[in-house]
């Protein structure tokens, strides 16, 4: 009876799992070219700019300083044709520093695709980052209040076996993008569950895996620090112990059941 349950759990979350991929799909900005960076079966989930309110400063300064300069030519006519120069000049320089900020915000992207997160910007030159979601521990979100308001914030991505954490600033619905970027993540440790438990049924307990609801994912539990999976094949007796334990070093079973189920595989050799 256990074990039905824990599958009928399983099946639940894989349906829902299959419900959020389906719904998870956002393009605020879509481009084209971007359909060249993926890879064979590789599904794009999201893809956006910063948000707009990275250019507002420098537009308030260029209509002040232009505000200005129409006010000083109105009023002083017959002003010298030098203090002319200055201002066209200075609105120039104003104008010209816009235009950089504003293609420099056109040439940022964040992507998220079913199997990696890249993050690309510069003009001349281009920066990408890859990381793939193997590697991802744990999303957070930042926003202020003023960033609440407008839907701004940042996403600071702890990174399994990394130096740091990989931080994007201003990016738009944050709350959003770490919505889909969790379900993708659960959907990861849902294939890993699967794949250990397989034909020989749920774990005692029926407890499944969830990156939203689980115990926080560390370092530990990733490549190149956990164990890798695969290293056997998956229908091997081996490779099922294996897979079960990298579920009791996530907590995932209790030594006992971890006992339990290595002395029943083993049994069937």
């Amino acid at each position: 009876m256990r074990t039905s349950v824990a599958e009928r759990r399983v099946a639940r979350a894989n349906a829902r799992s299959v419900q959020g991929a389906a719904s998870t799909r956002w393009y605020a900005c879509a481009v084209g070219s971007t359909r060249d960076l993926l890879h064979d079966g590789e599904e794009l989930l999201a893809e956006v700019r910063p948000h707009p309110v990275v250019v507002v400063r420098p537009v308030v300064l260029f209509l002040v300083v232009l505000a200005g300069a129409v006010s000083l030519a109105i009023g002083y006519p017959r002003a010298p044709i030098a203090l002319a120069w200055v201002l066209a000049g200075t609105v120039a320089l104003f104008g010209l520093r816009l235009g950089i900020r504003i293609l420099r915000w056109r040439c940022v992207q964040f992507l998220v695709t079913s199997r990696r997160i890249l993050y690309r910007r510069g003009v001349l030159g281009r920066d990408v980052i890859q990381l793939r979601l193997q590697r991802v521990a744990e999303v957070h979100c930042r926003q202020s209040l003023g960033g609440r308001v407008i839907g701004s914030g940042r996403l600071v991505f702890e990174v399994a076996g990394g130096d740091g954490p990989l931080v994007v600033d201003d990016l738009r619905s944050p709350r959003r993008l770490q919505g889909i970027i969790t379900a993708q993540l659960d959907r990861f440790d849902q294939l890993v569950w699967n794949r250990a438990v397989g034909p020989y049924g749920g774990a005692p307990g029926g407890v499944t895996p969830a990156r939203s609801g689980g115990r926080p994912r560390t370092a530990a539990d990733t490549p190149p620090n956990g164990v890798v999976l695969g290293d056997e094949p998956v229908g091997t007796i081996p490779g099922k112990i294996l897979q079960l334990d990298e579920l009791r070093r996530r907590g995932i079973l209790s030594e006992d059941e971890f006992a339990t189920k290595k002395a029943e595989l083993l049994g069937r050799l």
